[in-house]
C-alpha cells in the first residue's frame, strides 16, 4: 500500500508534468506522441475516460487470446519454482546448495521447453532432468516479453490499452494459484500429473497465439477492404490506418 500511495504521489500525470525531464526532453516527448503511431495520428493527449473503451478492452477477442497464452505461460513459470528444488535434491544437494543450484537454469541459453522429457524421466536421472529445466526456463521466460507487449502494440487509444493489460495481468497471474495445486508432494519427485497439465496449457497457449495471429489479420485484410472507413480520424485501433502486429 506504501508503495501504492508513494506512486500515486510522485509519478506525474503525463509527461507534460514529467518534472525528471528537462524541457527539450518534454518536447521531444510529446512530438513522439502528437505524432504517427501505425499510421494514425496518435490523440491520446486529449482522450478522457469513458466506459466504452473499457468495454472495448473487455470484450476483445485478442484480449482474451493473449490473455489466455500468458495464463500458460505463468502456469509453468509458477510450477517452475515448485519443482526444481525437488530435481535437485534428488542429484544430491542439501537445502542451501539446491537453492544455489536452482538458479542456474534461469540464465542459460536455449530455444523450446521440455516439460514432455521431464514428465517421463525416472527417478534414476535427476541430472538429465536437471538439464532439462535449463531448456524449460529459456523458453518459457522468453516467451512472455512478445506475449506480453503484443496486446499492448495492437490496442489504441489510452484507456483501451491499459485496461487490456490489466486484464490479462489479472487473468495470467492466476496460473500462480493453479500451479500451487498441480503439483501435490504426494506426486513427486516425478509429478507427472502436473507436467502433463502444464504442458497442455502451454500448448493450448500457443494455438491461442495461432488464432490470434489469424484474427489480427483477419483485421488488416477487413481494412484493406474498406470495412472499417467509419472509423477514419478514430486515432485508435480501429483507425484503417492502425494496421494489427502479427
Amino acid at each position: 500500500m506504501s508503495v501504492g500511495i508513494t506512486v500515486f504521489l510522485v509519478l506525474p500525470n503525463d509527461i507534460a508534468t514529467a518534472r525528471f525531464l528537462r524541457e527539450e526532453e518534454r518536447a521531444v516527448a510529446l512530438q513522439r506522441l502528437i505524432g504517427v503511431e501505425h499510421g494514425t495520428g496518435n490523440k491520446e493527449i486529449e482522450e478522457r475516460f469513458a466506459w466504452s473503451e473499457v468495454r472495448r478492452a473487455a470484450f476483445s477477442p485478442q484480449t482474451w487470446l493473449s490473455a489466455s497464452a500468458y495464463f500458460g505461460l505463468l502456469t509453468g513459470i509458477y510450477s517452475f519454482g515448485l519443482f526444481l528444488p525437488t530435481i535437485l535434491a534428488g542429484i544430491g544437494y542439501t537445502a542451501n546448495d539446491a537453492q544455489l543450484w536452482s538458479a542456474i537454469p534461469y540464465s542459460i541459453a536455449a530455444c523450446t521447453t521440455r516439460y514432455a522429457v521431464i514428465a517421463n524421466i525416472g527417478d534414476d536421472y535427476p541430472g538429465v532432468k536437471y538439464g532439462m529445466t535449463f531448456m524449460m526456463a529459456t523458453g518459457i521466460y522468453s516467451s512472455v516479453p512478445p506475449v506480453l507487449t503484443w496486446l499492448a502494440n495492437n490496442s489504441a487509444g489510452h484507456y483501451k490499452r491499459a485496461t487490456a493489460a490489466a486484464l490479462q495481468l489479472a487473468i495470467a497471474n492466476c496460473g500462480g494459484i493453479l500451479a500451487s495445486f498441480i503439483y501435490p508432494n504426494l506426486e513427486g519427485p516425478e509429478y507427472r500429473k502436473g507436467h502433463t497439465i502444464v504442458l497442455a496449457l502451454l500448448t493450448a497457449g500457443w494455438f491461442s497465439i495461432l488464432a490470434n495471429v489469424l484474427y489480427c489479420a483477419k483485421i488488416n485484410r477487413d481494412k484493406a477492404r474498406g470495412k472499417y472507413t467509419r472509423y477514419v480520424g478514430y486515432g485508435d485501433d480501429r483507425d484503417p490506418a492502425f494496421r494489427m502486429v502479427l
